[in-house]
């Protein structure tokens, strides 16, 4: 009975003795040292991993904040400029998204979606603000462009109406006839300025007007000067809003020094006063 457990416990240890001990951490020490080392070199990756990805997102969350800023001192502007053109930015509509189709992307909540959802939010609140100062600048540069065409303000300084727009008595034949514009009595060689931005068409010696200057100023408006004394532009000379293009003078028919004024839209004489009272 006492030679089967004997027998029993040899033939174990011979078995066990076989095993690879290599495949037993806890019987060979060597090996036990190695794993444990190659453990603690995968922890020491995932500390960095972990210590990059951290680093990488405060550096995203620095730019997504700076960009937040960045936007909002736009949109200040932007209604600062708003304001003062008198210009409502609400009537775009640039906040409203397009019509368009296509599947929903599949969201997963983790920390990067937020990130790049953060990021695209904002491309979408800068995209919005560019479009709208865009807008505004257009509408901008075309008022000033076209306040720039339109004739407005007096030809002389300090000018007075001495004969209006319409039918008078002619003060040379005494017969009534149709005048075509406004005489602002001036002194001798004082000068005469555009009152737009155009391009001289006729800077001659016409008749009755005697010396004269005509300017186009597009969207089918002219202004014409007549009895200059001298002519200081000459025919397709561009001229701008306040240019001196001739002198007070009295030649053709005329009493004495002033300016002969007309303004006319699709070459259609119009009553100038408004357009000399008119701001530009």
């Amino acid at each position: 009975m006492v030679a089967l457990p004997i027998g029993l416990g040899l033939g174990s240890y011979l078995i066990v003795s076989k095993i690879d001990r290599s495949l037993n951490p806890f019987v060979d020490p060597e090996y036990r040292i190695a794993v444990e080392s190659r453990v603690n070199e995968q922890q020491e990756e995932m500390l960095k991993t972990r210590e990059y990805v951290r680093q990488h997102m405060d550096v995203l969350g620095s730019r997504i904040g700076s960009l937040q800023a960045q936007v909002s001192r736009i949109k200040a502007v932007e209604m600062r400029i708003s304001e003062v053109s008198g210009i409502n930015l609400n009537d775009f509509e640039f906040e409203q998204d397009p019509p368009i189709g296509g599947a929903q992307a599949v969201e997963t909540d983790s920390e990067e979606v937020d990130i790049e959802n953060a990021i695209e939010e904002i491309e979408k609140e800068l995209a919005i603000r560019e479009s709208e100062i865009a807008a505004v600048d257009f509408l901008l540069s075309r008022n000033t462009l076209e306040s720039q065409q339109t004739p407005a303000g007096w030809p002389v300084e300090g000018g007075w109406i001495s004969s209006n727009f319409g039918s008078r008595m002619h003060p040379m034949t005494g017969k009534k006839q149709f005048h075509r514009g406004v005489d602002i009595p001036g002194k001798l060689g004082a000068k005469i300025v555009a009152v737009a931005d155009g391009v001289v068409t006729r800077s001659e010696k016409n008749g009755n007007y005697g010396w004269m200057v005509e300017v186009d100023h597009g969207d089918s408006y002219t202004t014409l000067y007549g009895h200059n004394r001298k002519n200081l532009v000459k025919t397709g000379e561009t001229v701008v809003k306040g240019q001196e293009i001739a002198e007070i003078g009295s030649t053709g028919r005329s009493t004495g020094p002033h300016v002969h004024f007309e303004v006319a839209k699709s070459n259609q004489n119009i009553n100038p006063v408004k357009y000399l009272y008119k701001k530009s």
